[in-house]
């Protein structure tokens, strides 16, 4: 970016930096003190029937059922990330608090626990009205994808047990995620970081949604993911490298046109064209993660991570539909 430029060199920006306020003030401080009510994190209704299995035996099935339901792992899930506790802390925290309600319901061991979150059938929860409305009225919504680093535990005895050498720095895994222009999370996959971010993003496109654009930045596109999306459907607002050549073959149609469109007018009208700043969205989404949730991954096997990430997605989507700011740019 050319104001990036000036200000390495010392200069001032050509243009003064746009400030915003939020309008609605009264509102977005009430759905912030929302994330920090706990009884807006438990369903509705009888609690010890939906988290405890009554009847662990079933007439006619073998096997034991699991003395503890889905529902209840994902909420202990749901606090261990959100608080960001140890383990024990958890269990101790939920007997403390099924007692002091005067409610019988038995927590799982700290061992346990890892078990069950490693094995929980988790997925990504929508819970914004709107977005409810326009999927239901048949709308199309645009994607925007984008990926970062989350560091896990640290590089001690673990790490060289298990590949059989010292770690020359933290470990580290990519986190890939979708949103819309609501900021709602859609998909989000944790994966090692051998994993680029082109492979990422098959697996946080959605497939049970409409798309009418995916936007993302340089480091998604090939020739062939652009004309795949392209002939889906979908539009790909993905600039493609700054060396790329126009070929004039039936399968490089979409990668054609744009590079020769950025070679007549720049870069900077294919952004304004296509609507690529909202790419900028999903930063600010994955800034929010870092500073309220943390830049931090709780938990160390790769199952129990990639189920983490889903309730990280949860989590957010969940404050979503507490109230958003409105914000307006000053004069």
């Amino acid at each position: 970016m050319p104001y990036k430029a000036r200000l390495k060199d010392g200069q001032e920006r050509k243009r003064k930096k746009p400030a915003y306020r939020v309008m609605n003030c009264r509102e977005y401080n009430e759905s912030l003190k929302k994330r920090g009510k706990i009884s807006l994190y438990f369903p509705e209704g009888d609690l010890k029937a939906q988290f405890i299995t009554a009847s662990p035996y079933v007439r006619g099935v073998s096997g034991r059922l699991p003395s503890y339901t889905r529902a209840y792992v994902e909420l202990l899930y749901t606090f261990y990330r959100l608080f960001g506790w140890g383990m024990r802390q958890i269990t101790g925290y939920m007997e403390d608090y099924w007692a002091g309600h005067g409610l019988e319901i038995r927590v799982p061991s700290f061992g346990h626990l890892c078990d069950l979150f490693a094995a929980l059938e988790v997925k990504v929860t929508q819970r914004c009205e709107r977005l409810a409305r326009r999927l239901a009225d048949g709308e199309d919504v645009s994607i925007i994808v984008d990926s970062t680093g989350m560091s896990f535990g640290r590089a001690s005895e673990w790490y060289e047990q298990k590949y059989g050498k010292k770690a020359a720095k933290t470990p580290w895994r990519k986190m890939h995620l979708s949103i819309d222009a609501d900021m709602n999370v859609h998909a989000i996959a944790i994966t090692g970081t051998d994993v680029s971010d082109s492979e990422g993003m098959d697996c946080v496109l959605p497939a049970d949604i409409r798309v009418d654009r995916v936007i993302a930045d340089g480091a998604y596109y090939s020739i062939e993911r652009a004309e795949a999306l392209s002939r889906s459907g979908a539009l790909p607002v993905i600039p493609p490298p700054s060396h790329a050549v126009v070929h004039g073959e039936e399968r490089t149609q979409w990668h054609d046109r744009i590079v020769g469109y950025i070679r007549e007018k720049g870069i900077y009208a294919f952004h304004k064209k296509y609507g690529y700043g909202q790419r900028a969205l999903v930063e600010a989404q994955i800034s929010r993660i870092k500073r309220c949730i943390g830049s931090s991954l709780l938990t160390r096997q790769p199952a129990s991570q990639e189920r983490e990430g889903v309730v990280i997605a949860n989590l957010l989507n969940r404050w979503n539909s507490f109230g958003r700011p409105v914000s307006c740019k000053n004069g």
